[in-house]
């Protein structure tokens, strides 16, 4: 089964057991495809789709912006007349009296009618711009002349007036005998160039400035999932543990947004501080469908947002920067983008967003407030009422139930109205149809996980002085680097921070991924911020390289001491309810047989993965 599944009209997609190919796109979440076998069209939901298979050429798909206005409302008005005869083919005199009703010559029906047929796409029936349109008709040596008075003596911060400009392209033409342009065709040259690359070689950056995209133009944002905006924040609000009620401490949560509608494509809440996991679990949220996630929420609102995204922009923290992060948006084809310095409008949709629904939060009981000074006699914790789970409810019911349905004081329209735009089309400009959709959810959620590079050794695999054994080590047991036999083969050994009692080895050979548990399988889960602790602790009392057995002591010290600990401990309650957070987290799903072996080679170029170097790092 494919990893993605690219859905237009035209592809053939694969649902149970029968074959289809896709007639158009009904909704943001369903679409209508005809049986290859026997010919009956039938209304298919996305969850229904198994894998799909598309031509290796696909049609060429003209620019969106070239579309917009007039030229789309004359291809609507064209699909318009042509759709009773799509429905009726063969049918010669509906289409003699279709010609008559609209004045349009029969020849010029059958040739939008098999445009459309061609490409399934409404832009097969926009006009065809001239083949020379927006060419350059002077001869070359005139159009070099033109292109370097313009680069080196217009271009400049002695800011030339465009006449006296010209008459340079008049004297070197004469010089060496090429046609004179037009003064006319000269203003047209130098208008071509950007009006940024323009304003800023004659009058400076700053002025520029004025001719970038601003607050609700994010640049390249002209499509759903375009850009997501993806951040973290510390939430404003004292949550208290599942078991006694009591106050635990602040959140964190990570907010991704489509940058093009303003609708919240995913989160992640929980209380570890921002880091490849929350990253990553978020992304995967915002890429994946939400039937399940609106489930294990129990809330019911339309949250139609899922496909691979074209790009994440996000800011320059540490936990942006790594490894892993970099390496699973390269295999799903996502440009990683980070924001520019000192340029904060590259990151004011997120921002503002998250100002937005956080503001929303200062009238819970057990608000922090964001600013102190606000909070005054305020007892937050006194007053703390919600868990994690509550909370993340809560946040569920404000995001999809509320924020998607505001109209949003910059589009003009909600959130989700924007989207379903975006993709489906609407009366004035066209729409991008159905993104990507993943069918591999849990390679998708492994590939975001965090790794390390390690060698496999008699014992198994060792990551922080822990050992990890499994059968399918034993015979990478001693391997050397193909083609480099003086060197240790190193495997991709991926884990996730809130339970490291097991971590998934990447078989090169068979190509899938096995689950490896601890060498001596008696011993407790742990989270990695847990293990983080015992270390710290170890440290304090001189003891800075711990082996497995002290490290293994030392949280089992940790645990009696947290069982026996008082429940006004803060400390100790926001510990419990970590490891409860992280032990209700679903574990990720493994076959359990492996695939027939296949060609040697790893997917993933061992020489270039440096060592993970995230907070999370092992």
């Amino acid at each position: 089964m494919t990893a993605i599944v690219r859905i237009a009209p035209g592809a053939v997609v694969v649902s149970g057991d029968r074959t289809y190919c896709v007639q158009r796109l009904d909704s943001v979440d369903t679409l209508l495809a005809r049986d290859l076998e026997t010919g009956q069209d039938r209304l298919l939901s996305f969850a229904e789709i198994a894998s799909s298979s598309t031509s290796d050429k696909d049609p060429p798909r003209p620019d969106l912006e070239d579309l917009q206005g007039e030229a789309w409302e004359r291809a609507c008005e064209r699909f318009r007349i042509i759709e009773p005869l799509l429905a009726a083919p063969g049918n010669r005199g509906l289409v003699i009296a279709a010609a008559g009703e609209h004045e349009v010559g029969v020849a010029t029906l059958y040739r939008w009618m098999r445009a459309f047929r061609e490409t399934g796409l409404l832009s097969s029936l926009v006009r065809r711009r001239r083949s020379d349109a927006g060419t350059m008709r002077l001869d070359e040596q005139t159009e070099a002349i033109i292109a370097q008075v313009i680069k080196e003596r217009f271009l400049k911060s002695q800011k030339l007036k465009m006449k006296r400009t010209y008459k340079e392209v008049e004297r070197d033409c004469r010089k060496v005998g090429a046609l004179v342009p037009h003064y006319n065709t000269f203003v047209q040259r130098v208008r071509s160039v950007a009006p940024e690359i323009r304003v800023r070689a004659r009058e400076g950056r700053n002025a520029a400035l004025k001719y970038r995209s601003q607050r609700g133009a994010f640049p390249g944002a002209d499509h759903p999932y375009a850009v997501l905006q993806i951040d973290h924040t510390l939430v404003d609000l004292i949550l208290v543990d599942e078991i006694h009620r009591l106050p635990v401490g602040r959140p964190w949560i990570t907010v991704a947004i489509d940058v093009y509608s303003r609708l919240v494509a995913g989160w992640y809440v929980s209380f570890d501080p921002p880091g490849t996991l929350g990253t990553g679990m978020c992304i995967a949220n915002a890429i994946l469908r939400k039937d399940q996630r609106l489930a294990d929420l129990g809330v019911e609102y339309p949250w139609p947002c899922q496909g691979i995204a074209a790009a994440i922009h996000a800011d320059n923290a540490r936990e942006f920067r790594g490894n892993a992060l970099a390496m699973a948006c390269q295999e799903w084809g996502i440009h990683l983008k980070f924001r520019k310095v000192k340029r904060p409008n590259y990151g004011g949709h997120i921002e503002r967003l998250l100002g937005t629904l956080l503001s929303e939060i200062h009238a819970l009981p057990g608000t922090t407030f964001s600013n102190p000074g606000k909070r005054e006699n305020y007892d937050s914790e006194g007053h703390a009422v919600m868990t994690l789970k509550e909370f993340e409810r809560w946040f569920a019911h404000l995001v999809l139930g509320q924020y998607h349905h505001r109209v949003h004081s910059t589009l003009g329209v909600t959130p989700l109205k924007r989207y379903q735009e975006g993709i489906l089309g609407s009366d004035t400009q066209p729409g991008i149809g159905h993104l990507p959709v993943v069918t591999d959810a849990e390679k998708l959620r492994i590939d975001f996980l965090p790794f390390e590079t390690r060698v496999v050794r008699p014992a198994g695999i060792q990551i922080a002085n822990i050992f990890y054994y499994a059968d399918v080590l034993q015979r990478w047991v001693g391997a050397r680097q193909p083609g480099k036999l003086r060197e240790k083969r190193k495997f991709v050994v991926r884990y996730d921070p809130r339970d490291i009692s097991s971590v998934l080895f990447y078989d090169p050979d068979l190509k899938r991924h096995f689950r490896v548990p601890y060498r001596d399988v008696r011993r407790p889960a742990m989270s990695l911020w847990e293990l983080r602790a015992v270390q710290r602790d170890l440290k304090a009392k001189g003891k800075t390289n711990a082996d497995e057995e002290t490290i293994f002591a030392a949280f089992d010290r940790m645990l009696h001491i947290e069982e026996t600990a008082k429940a006004t401990t803060h400390k100790t309650r926001l510990a419990r309810e970590r490891r409860r957070h992280h032990a209700e987290a679903p574990r990720l799903r493994l076959p359990e047989e492996p695939s027939a072996p296949m060609e040697r080679g790893a997917p993933y170029d061992v020489g270039q993965i440096s060592a993970f170097d995230e907070i999370e790092s092992l």
